[in-house]
């Protein structure tokens, strides 16, 4: 177990304060502005103007 734990540390990573990520979960509930996510045993509460920044596409369509 010590071993893993070393070579963790040692691996370089391009992952840094700022990064972009992309998780995949489980919708359990929407509301007007606020979504509830399950992702793993954990539920994340995400704002839905959150959900697409970045793309060019609505959550809802008009």
């Amino acid at each position: 177990m010590m071993a893993d734990s070393n070579k963790d540390k040692n691996e370089k990573s391009d992952l840094n304060i700022g990064s972009n990520v992309s998780l995949n979960g489980l919708v359990t509930a929407v509301f007007d502005n606020m979504v509830h996510v399950q992702i793993g045993a954990k539920i994340v509460t995400v704002q839905t103007k959150d959900l697409y920044s970045g793309l060019n596409q609505t959550l809802l369509k008009n």
